[in-house]
């Protein structure tokens, strides 16, 4: 990697473990993570993995709801699964993304539609797929991952807007 690229690359890192630090400490509307899932006792579990990591978790089984919350709160990852009533969760994420570009998506289904995961993807409508039934180590790292990289695309937005 080149001299300038490298100084760029870890001021970024520097300014995103800053940015995150802070949110973890309450600051800047803390880290909040929005889990919509159809089934009560897959939100239930979910959220007590991840609660124990301090993020602040909003959980929802309506997509409806889902979008009010996103328009009341601030949120920086989204896990949805993908089979739910009123429209897939990629095709939630995808909106979500239109409207609140900054936010991280993430996909936990038992369910696999190769296709549509794979526009998804490639449409960078999602982060990550994860698959049903989940490891409760590898979702909390992936979410600490989402979280992360929230903060490096927010300190990269910043300083192209400088």
């Amino acid at each position: 990697m080149p001299l300038e690229e490298l100084i760029t690359f870890l001021d970024e890192h520097y300014q995103a473990q800053n940015l995150g630090r802070k949110q973890r400490e309450g600051h800047q509307g803390g880290q909040t993570l929005l889990l919509l899932d159809d089934e009560a006792n897959i939100l239930r579990a979910l959220k007590r993995v991840l609660r124990r990591d301090g993020y602040r978790v909003l959980t929802t089984t309506s997509a409806q709801e889902a979008f009010e919350l996103l328009a009341t709160e601030t949120v920086q990852v989204i896990i949805s699964d993908q089979r739910m009533p009123e429209m897939s969760g990629t095709e939630f994420l995808r909106r979500a993304k239109e409207l609140y570009p900054d936010t991280v998506q993430i996909v936990l289904s038992g369910y696999t539609d190769l296709k549509t995961i794979t526009e998804a993807i490639n449409e960078s409508a999602i982060y990550k797929f994860l698959t049903k039934p989940w490891d409760d180590e590898e979702l909390r790292l992936v979410v600490q991952q989402a979280f992360r990289h929230y903060a490096k695309q927010r300190v990269r937005r910043r300083s192209e807007n400088a």
